[in-house]
């Protein structure tokens, strides 16, 4: 039964708890909230480590993405010069081609038209003869 006042045996219980506090304290308290604290410390540097760490690669990943736009660049333009400078020497191989080929056509008009004009001097002499030969036939004698 509770008694006001307090007998002795509170008081008793009252210093052994708080004896029993400071042991406990000191003894098990302390040496724990040392070694949360300690892995927390931990715990903690190694997040921001990580944190450095990831925004360093960040870093790096941009600089790798500018690096690759400017090479890609770099390289579509080379690729762009040298289409053009194809594309500028086809039509220079094809304008000398048709050139070349005009020149030869021309040529070949000439040496013709000279062959043709050739067999008809020579087919009208021809045409002469055969005419005398049939007028001989059919008159019977020699003419010229």
């Amino acid at each position: 039964m509770l008694t006001f006042p307090p007998d002795s045996s509170f008081l008793v219980q009252i210093v052994l708890f708080v004896i029993l506090w400071i042991g406990l304290k000191r003894l098990l308290f302390d040496p724990v909230m040392h070694v949360l604290e300690a892995r927390d410390a931990r715990t903690s540097g190694l997040n921001r480590e990580a944190a450095v760490m990831k925004a360093s690669a960040e870093q790096s990943a941009g600089e790798y993405e500018r690096r690759m736009h400017e090479v890609r660049h770099r390289i579509s333009a080379a690729a762009a010069a040298e289409r053009a400078a194809a594309h500028t020497e086809e039509r220079q191989l094809i304008a000398e081609a048709r050139q070349e080929a005009s020149s030869r056509l021309m040529q070949l008009r000439e040496t013709l038209a000279g062959e043709a004009e050739a067999a008809r001097a020579a087919l009208g002499v021809e045409a002469h003869d055969l005419s005398i030969r049939m007028l001989e036939r059919a008159v019977g004698k020699k003419i010229a």
